[in-house]
Formats: C-alpha cells, sequence, structure tokens
C-alpha cells in the first residue's frame, strides 16, 4: 500500500514551500521519521521526515519546486511492493483549488528593524521587528500532463508552448486578466519558467503595447470584471469588451533595467515573506511612535558586578536584552492592553506573555518567541535568548518557536543605533526597541543641587497600533518599564 507524502503546512499563514533538495531517491528504503526532504519557506527551513516505514516509490515534485502546502510530493510503498496500483492517482494532474485563489492569510510577523547577532552584552541577539512573514498564495504545482489542467481554468489566453508564460499562481493569473494581458508575451522568471508578480508588473511597467483585450476573450465577448471603475458610458453603449483601466489603482513604480556592471540578484523566499510582510503592515496598521530616555546606569553597574560569576557558572555573559525582556513582561501586567492583538471588531487580551526577540540571520529576519517570559528568572531569560538566536543561526528552530508572540522587542544598539522606528509585528499591537547604551552627560539633583554627571543612556521607541493604542497608554507603559531599569537593584538575584 502506497502512502502519499504531502507538502506540510510549516506556519499559520504559510501556503507554499520549495523544496530545496531530496535526501533520499527512488527506490532508498527509509525508516518512519528518517528525513525525506528539506524545504525551504518564508519562515523557516526544516527536513520533513517519513511518516512511515518503506521504499520511496516515486519523487513527484523535484528539487527547487515550489508547490502549495497539500500537493502530493512522494509516495512511500509502506509493503515494499512498489507503487504500481496506486499510480494513476498520484499522476492525475493537480489543478488550482478554489482556496488557492484566496489571497494568503497574515496572521503577523516578522516585521521590522534591522538587527543582527550580537557581539558584546546588548548586542547579543539581533532583532528584527517582525514574526510571520506573508505567504505568498499557494503556486500552482507543474503537472506531468499539463494540456487537461489548463482547460480548468478560467478564460486567459494560454501561452505558446515556449513562452513559460503558462505557468504561474492563480493571484498572478487574476492579475493578468485584470490589466487584459495576453500572456504569451509574458516570460517567467521563477523556478521552472513560472510567471511571478514582478515579472506582469514589469511588464505593465514598461508601457507595453500589447492589445488591452486578447483576441481570444474579444471573440468570446469577455469582460473580465475587475476593481477598476465602471466603463465609460461611451464604450458602454457600443458594446465594446474592452475593460476600463483602474481608476483607483496607483500606477505602478517603474521596474529600472540593468545595465553595465549592474547585478541582478534574485530575491530568496524570506526575504521575499519579508517584503510581503512589511508591505501589508505598513498599509494596514495605523503606526504611531514614541520615545523615551533611559538612565542604565545601575543596570550597567548590576551587570559588572555578576557577569564574570555567571559567566564561570554558565559560559555566556549577561545580556542586557535579558534585563530589558524582564522589565517589560513585570510592566506589561499593568498594562495589558500592549500584551493584545487587533482582531476587526475586538482586541483580545493575551493571558501569555510569549516575547519575541528579533534575530538577524545572513538571509533576513527571524523573531524566535520565548514562551511564557514573564515565569522565567533574568538567567532562565538570558539562556533562552542565547539559544534561540544560536539555532536562529544555523537554521535548526522549530516551527512552534516561530508562531504565537504577543509582545516584540527589538535590540538596534547593537550596531550603535541611537533612535529607529520598528514596524510592528503583527497582530501584536506594540513593539519595543531599545537602543545603544552610551555615556552622556546629565543634569542631576544630587542633596538640593543641580550637577552634571556622566551617565549609561538609552533610548527606548515604543511603535504601537493606533487602533488599539493612544500615546498615553504607551507612555505610562514606558515610563514604568523606565522607573524598573533606572531603579534596578544592586542586590537583584540572576537566577
Amino acid at each position: 500500500m502506497a502512502t502519499t507524502i504531502k507538502m506540510p503546512q510549516l506556519g499559520e499563514s504559510v501556503t507554499e514551500g520549495t523544496i530545496e533538495r531530496w535526501l533520499v531517491a527512488e527506490g532508498d528504503t527509509v525508516a518512519q521519521y528518517d528525513p525525506l526532504f528539506e524545504v525551504v519557506t518564508d519562515k523557516v527551513n526544516a527536513e520533513v521526515p517519513a511518516e512511515v516505514a518503506g521504499t520511496i516509490s516515486k519523487i513527484l515534485v523535484p528539487d527547487g519546486e515550489t508547490v502549495a502546502v497539500g500537493t502530493p510530493v512522494a509516495e512511500i510503498d509502506a509493503d515494499g511492493a512498489g507503487a504500481a496500483a496506486e499510480a494513476p492517482a498520484a499522476e492525475a494532474p493537480v489543478t488550482d483549488a478554489p482556496a488557492a485563489e484566496a489571497p494568503a492569510q497574515e496572521a503577523q510577523a516578522e516585521t521590522p528593524a534591522d538587527a543582527g547577532p550580537a557581539a558584546v552584552a546588548q548586542q547579543e541577539e539581533a532583532p528584527a521587528a517582525t514574526e510571520e512573514p506573508q505567504a505568498a498564495p499557494a503556486a500552482e504545482p507543474e503537472a506531468p500532463s499539463a494540456p487537461p489542467a489548463a482547460t480548468q481554468e478560467e478564460p486567459p489566453p494560454k501561452a505558446d508552448a515556449n513562452g513559460g508564460g503558462g505557468r504561474m499562481t492563480p493571484a498572478v493569473r487574476r492579475l493578468v486578466r485584470e490589466h487584459g494581458i495576453d500572456i504569451a508575451q509574458l516570460s517567467g522568471s521563477g523556478s521552472g519558467g513560472r510567471v511571478t508578480r514582478d515579472d506582469v508588473m514589469a511588464f505593465i511597467a514598461k508601457g507595453t503595447d500589447a492589445p488591452a483585450t486578447p483576441p481570444a476573450q474579444a471573440q468570446a465577448g469577455q469582460a473580465e470584471p475587475t476593481q477598476a471603475a465602471a466603463p465609460e458610458p461611451a464604450a458602454a453603449a457600443s458594446g465594446t469588451s474592452e475593460p476600463a483601466a483602474p481608476a483607483a489603482r496607483p500606477a505602478p513604480p517603474s521596474v529600472p533595467t540593468p545595465s553595465g556592471g549592474d547585478v541582478e540578484l534574485p530575491l530568496s523566499q524570506m526575504r521575499k515573506g519579508i517584503a510581503r510582510k512589511m508591505t501589508q503592515v505598513k498599509q494596514t496598521v495605523p503606526h504611531a511612535y514614541t520615545v523615551v530616555e533611559v538612565d542604565m546606569t545601575n543596570v550597567v553597574r548590576w551587570r559588572e558586578a555578576n557577569t564574570m560569576a555567571y559567566k564561570a557558572r554558565e559560559g555566556s555573559s549577561l545580556s542586557y536584552v535579558a534585563v530589558v525582556v524582564k522589565a517589560v513582561t513585570e510592566t506589561l501586567r499593568r498594562h495589558p492592553t500592549l500584551n493584545s492583538q487587533f482582531a476587526d471588531d475586538k482586541i483580545i487580551l493575551k493571558q501569555a506573555m510569549n516575547i519575541g526577540i528579533a534575530v538577524a540571520v545572513d538571509n533576513g529576519l527571524i523573531v524566535p518567541v520565548i514562551a511564557n517570559a514573564d515565569q522565567l528568572s533574568i538567567s532562565g531569560v538570558n539562556g533562552r535568548i542565547r539559544d534561540l538566536s544560536s539555532r536562529a543561526h544555523a537554521g535548526k528552530l522549530r516551527l512552534d518557536e516561530l508562531q504565537g508572540g504577543t509582545f516584540t522587542v527589538n535590540n538596534t544598539g547593537w550596531f550603535g543605533s541611537v533612535s529607529s522606528m520598528p514596524i510592528i509585528n503583527a497582530p501584536e499591537v506594540a513593539i519595543l526597541s531599545m537602543e545603544a547604551i552610551v555615556k552622556r552627560p546629565r543634569v542631576m539633583e544630587i542633596e538640593g543641587a543641580d550637577v552634571i554627571a556622566i551617565r549609561h543612556m538609552m533610548n527606548m521607541t515604543c511603535s504601537f497600533d493606533h487602533r488599539v493604542l493612544d500615546g498615553a497608554q504607551v507612555g505610562f507603559f514606558l515610563a514604568d518599564v523606565r522607573k524598573q531599569l533606572e531603579e534596578w537593584s544592586a542586590d537583584r538575584p540572576v537566577s
């Protein structure tokens, strides 16, 4: 009996994955839970294990192919007798499912400011502010016998055999229809010649003379409904089928053409996800910002007094990020609205306090989550930050460690930033960015007299969702976090 292995869903908003490489070949024998292939999404890289033991009877999707979640990618013959009887079902062409036509829903994510691995205490975990990059609409898998599948699509004209324009996601196909583009004129830059949204937008930006309505559609009297305004009265009276140009659609940005020694770098899955998520969050979430200045002198002295003993015991240094996370969790209980999520007509106050820590990796940004951070000691938070950061750079994070965040702490201070405006990790409603700790003169009142003292100062920026929070709420929250840090006790235990 053959067991079909399907592309798994590796995230709440992930709808497709790319098979980086197969770790087995047809005819290989595998045990249950043996790794079969490496899959790359815009959120995580992972090995997919075998669901059952048996023989790899068929590999349906080759290396480098991007397919939708749920697409069959291989078959395992659990009886070891081959999968000839099961082949017809496996070879059935995969066509676009209605669900694939809906744009991927975003939960939130990876969101904002640049961050990177830290080299010193404050520079330990590189922040970014985003949790789950939005996944692209599911890619249409390439079927072995494609011609029958094409007939199940809506009216768009078919590309010629060599054009490469016949393979595209439902969302891209819809965009082609809306602009009345003959897909035979498109060349795809995606995997296997797949036409991407960028290919279509570049074609539109070049001001091509392609006919607004392909002949095939005109003969059928097809006028695709779009988001455009209604046709002009004169056009309607004449009965023309040419669709009107979208009235409310902004002109697409011009796409520069490489020249001279320019180098084109293809976007990675992660970078594509970050681009989509950042754009979606900034377009839908009204951002507002508040900045406060914090005297970190007591925290600096506390760390200097404890770091040697801690390093001897734990083998690592104390991080300022762990201190700020601890101060944040102790403050959020008094300001529960900042530990919430926006859900259209309601606000969900989260009981769990799961703090996202943005980490910069070679090809993008990841925000692993410290679950129930409020229940950990400073040492516990510090250990979790180091563990998550280390495995993020090694590509070894588990899926559950990238989900469920309720508030994000972003450390831009590791590279010397003193002011930044991070993007919210939606559906969270706030993100706190800690800037560089620097020595600055500060006017202080000592024994009734104003004196100038050299202090360790740090700016904190809080970006917040103005649909849920107002400046006063965030101001009170930041004031309480600042009070926690400025009054940090020299006797406070690390563990």
